[in-house]
């Protein structure tokens, strides 16, 4: 495999994680948004936090490669 088709790979895997991350924050603060249970928003502000970083993280992969193709 080729150093160019190996960053393609990375690219697209990084992209398609981007695109569910995305989907998932969404749901995420929506539940955040229509809940009143002071327990279940400090978990789901916990987990939007994860979200984030791993988010940063595939952006990190994502974002170079787009700019370099």
């Amino acid at each position: 495999m080729t150093k160019t088709a190996f960053s393609s790979e990375i690219f697209s895997a990084a992209t398609l994680h981007l695109d569910i991350l995305d989907q998932f924050v969404g749901i995420v603060q929506g539940k955040l948004a229509a809940t009143d249970n002071a327990f279940a928003r400090d978990s789901l502000t916990d987990l939007l936090a994860n979200l984030t970083e791993q988010r940063d993280s595939y952006m990190a992969f994502a974002v170079p490669m787009a700019t370099a193709a």
